[in-house]
């Protein structure tokens, strides 16, 4: 099986294409410039279509019909109208179309497979976006790579480091569309990513969006006595001002470029509708006085992964630079500045992730069926053999070992590829063993040959192995992965299927019950919800990735309250998800694959949602002033103000028809709701310990009581009880608390000493309430002498007779008859 060998850097402002031979990588020029990348535009003129550096020469000239930028609006259901052509295309069309040219430019080789990078905070639906945009340009086979990973590969195997202990680097990946903080551990044998932090949409267009709005538009405003510029190019109703708008976000883009090396520039607007005739100077000073704020953000996410880590700037080795937006002196010197951490530029920013993509890809088995060529050797023989082997490997020689299942008694050979190394032919018995000796800082290619007892070939195999390259054991999970269920409360809470950072590919199995009837032929229906975020968070604040709705009237008979279901989930490498769920009882298995590439964005609905985090906020505000917790109610009150900002934002991008704008706002409003989350989940969390403590305190008077099958039982629920206290996840801890509670209450229910609260529980009633209230009264006096004489197999039938003496009897606690879920699921 031959690996990828291609890799593709599919950037918001520039993309590439390299590919790995024999442990060296070569980067595909651009025909056009020679350069290592091509800008990622699109432009549509008179039928033709022109990607890359053509295109963006068309911004100002076809405004209409050139794109940029497209990929902010992976997995969105946007869609762009192109004049030219008399339709609409979409982000994942665009994609594609910058994939088929950086495909081309690999004359010979035809790839079928191809790793494609992707910022680590994409979610599950602009991961299938890609993966969709590879498919329609022709790929047979896309792997998707996060961007971090790709850069730390290109970095250690690229520099040629020599680490001897473990250390951990920082990526700080702020490109022209994204930006990426990664916590990397690197050893001397292999890279691991431990968590990453990141925005979607924070990157280099932002910043020349921001020149444009903040320092262009009110110069040129001054300069030629217009007002509501920016307001008007945004708007795109007017075709003169969107020209206006993309010709200025050009030169923007060129002065950042230029402020990189010059205290100053001067830009010449000069357009005949609007008629303007202007020289606008723009300084250093200017430039990062609109930059500060978002490099602020980005520094900020950095804090942020590092604390939930437990880690500080003084435990990072270096902090590896990627993304073209790295370039800019400004933000160079304040990661310095504020870390104090080494700050590596060594590697080109603008590459990286490219050179890394070819990396992997070198190590990757493609998954496609090998093509067979008339050269190679036929056998008839069915011979099962298992090859053992590490693919990479530091030292100078590796072991590999191989067993053939079942009888086999024979020989065998190793020959490497370029002939310097053969084993000649061997006797074996079913299984051998070789040390192989590898070619440094290169992929050593062998070929095994197994002969039968006559020594006819019977069997071939290749074997490879890259000495001295790291790689990676696997991606992390950018998020959680969760399943919504009914709560007892009436609403709904998420479970955790699989935790952020598990590496893919993944899998489990899991058992819940039916919380409600599901009769046959009925419109009720089993609603399973698989969702992407975070575990411990309101289930609004999450994505939904895997719906699924099992409807009574495919049912041959009822499903009832307290059935047991079985689900099954499945996580590729790339991120497909598979669910099977199986009822038993109803003997019906349903099986489900999700790679949804497509979403919604609505500005209303985000107003809502804003609004709703912001009803939270200050009805929690509202609970804790009593309390005069000012260092919290402070936190709560600045994440209230930072929604009430992105508030009046998003009702003032109504008319914004040229900007991505409503999509950095969602972005920024799942991160304001998830640091919302975060202040109020550690409030709550220590209130459910706190309960959980009790509850396990006064269980320790009890368990001498209880039978041994009750402590048994008590076992079971405390095996996990670290795990559970330390998810940081209300929810599950709550789940156990409930667990013990009821185990107490079934110990407790079978101590006598209990039908002295029963009794007095019963007393205190209005004798009214009972059919005889005259021998109601008669059982009082009995069970208080009763208690008197600690007779309590008496006191227990006396409660029994004014039990049932009592007429409206209270409706039990038992969570699975008092309440119907709405999904179904518990």
């Amino acid at each position: 099986m031959d690996n990828i060998n291609f890799g593709i850097d599919l950037g918001t402002t520039n993309s590439g294409l390299a590919m790995y031979d024999g442990g060296k990588i070569t980067v595909f020029k651009n025909p056009v410039g020679f350069r290592d990348t091509i800008p990622s535009v699109v432009s549509f003129r008179k039928g033709r279509i022109q990607i890359g550096e053509k295109a963006r020469e068309h911004i100002a000239s076809n405004t209409g019909n050139v794109f940029s930028s497209f990929k902010r609006k992976m997995g969105s259901d946007e869609s762009y109208a192109v004049p030219d052509i008399g339709k609409s295309v979409s982000p994942v069309e665009l994609s594609a179309m910058v994939l088929k040219e950086l495909l081309s430019f690999a004359q010979g080789h035809a790839p079928k497979s191809c790793v494609i990078t992707i910022p680590a905070s994409f979610d599950t639906i602009q991961s299938n976006a890609t993966k969709k945009a590879g498919y329609e340009a022709g790929l047979q086979e896309v792997v998707l790579l996060q961007e971090p990973i790709a850069a730390c590969l290109a970095y250690s195997n690229a520099q040629g480091q020599n680490v001897t202990e473990e250390k951990k680097w920082l990526v700080y990946d702020y490109g022209g569309g994204t930006f990426d903080a990664a916590l990397v551990s690197i050893n001397e044998r292999e890279l691991n990513v431990i968590s990453h932090k990141g925005n979607n949409f924070l990157g280099g267009v932002d910043l020349d969006n921001l020149m444009v709005e903040k320092i262009l538009c009110p110069k040129i405003e001054k300069a030629a006595n217009l007002s509501g510029l920016w307001a008007k190019m945004v708007s795109g109703e007017d075709s003169s001002m969107k020209k206006l708008y993309f010709e200025l976000l050009f030169k923007a883009e060129e002065a950042k470029k230029e402020l990189s090396l010059k205290d100053s520039v001067t830009i010449e607007i000069d357009t005949e509708s609007p008629e303007l005739s202007v020289e606008i100077d723009i300084s250093k000073t200017e430039f990062e006085n609109v930059l500060a704020p978002k490099f602020e953000e980005t520094y900020s996410l950095m804090e942020k992964l590092l604390r939930e880590n437990n880690m500080r700037f003084q435990d990072i080795e270096r902090i590896i630079l990627v993304g073209g937006t790295t370039y800019i002196p400004y933000v160079r010197e304040e990661l310095q500045r504020r870390s104090g951490v080494t700050v590596d530029s060594s590697i080109d920013p603008t590459t990286a992730v490219l050179v890394g993509a070819a990396y992997y890809a070198g190590a990757k088995p493609s998954a496609l069926e090998d093509e067979k060529t008339d050269d190679l050797p036929s056998f008839n023989t069915n011979i099962d053999l298992n090859l053992i082997y590490e693919p990479h490997s530091k030292d100078s020689e590796e072991l590999v070992a191989g067993i053939v299942e079942g009888p086999f008694n024979g020989y065998y050979r190793i020959m490497r590829g370029d002939g310097g190394f053969d084993t000649g032919v061997l006797k074996m018995a079913q299984r051998f063993s070789e040390f192989l000796p590898l070619l440094p800082k290169t992929t050593n290619l062998f070929t095994l040959y197994l002969y039968d007892d006559n020594q006819r070939q019977v069997h071939t195999d290749t074997i490879k192995i890259t000495n001295g390259l790291y790689n990676i054991s696997g991606q992390p999970l950018p998020n959680d992965i969760c399943l919504e269920l009914d709560e007892s409360s009436g609403k709904t809470i998420l479970e955790r299927i699989f935790r952020k950072n598990d590496i893919l590919p993944l899998k489990k199995t899991i058992y819940k019950t039916c919380s409600k009837n599901i009769l046959k032929n009925s419109d009720d229906k089993l609603i399973i919800n698989i969702v992407e975020g975070n575990a411990g968070s309101m289930v609004g604040s999450n994505l939904s990735i895997g719906y699924v709705e099992i409807s009574g009237r495919g049912f041959q008979q009822d499903l009832l309250k307290g059935m047991d279901i079985e689900l099954n989930f499945k996580i590729s490498e790339s991120r497909d998800l598979s669910v099977n769920v199986y009822i038993s009882s109803l003997d019906l298995e349903i099986s489900e694959v999700f790679n949804p590439h497509q979403r919604a964005v609505s500005v209303e609905k985000l107003r809502s949602e804003i609004k709703d985090a912001m009803d939270e906020i200050n009805h929690e505000i509202w609970n804790e002033e009593a309390e005069e917790n000012f260092d919290y109610l402070s936190k709560l009150k600045r994440c209230l103000d930072h929604l009430a900002v992105l508030y009046n934002e998003a009702s003032d991008i109504a008319e914004d028809h040229s900007t991505d704008k409503k999509y950095q706002l969602d972005e920024m409003k799942r991160l304001a709701v998830q640091e919302f989350d975060d202040l109020v989940r550690h409030k709550h969390v220590l209130n459910e310990l706190r309960e959980y403590q009790d509850t396990r305190d006064l269980f320790e008077q009890y368990l001498e009581k209880a039978s041994p099958k009750q402590k048994d039982e008590f076992e079971k629920i405390i095996r996990n009880e670290k795990e559970t206290l330390e998810s940081g996840n209300k929810y599950l801890i709550r789940k156990k608390n409930k667990e013990l509670e009821d185990l107490l209450n079934d110990i407790y229910r079978n101590t006598q000493e209990r039908y002295i609260d029963i009794y007095y529980h019963l007393r205190f009633y209005d004798p009214r309430e009972f059919r005889d209230p005259s021998k109601f009264e008669k059982l009082c006096d009995l069970g208080a002498k009763a208690i008197d004489n600690q007779n309590y197999p008496e006191l227990k039938s006396i409660c029994n007779q004014m039990w049932t003496l009592l007429i409206n009897k209270p409706k039990g606690d038992d969570d699975l008859s008092s309440f119907d879920g709405n999904l179904g699921l518990k």
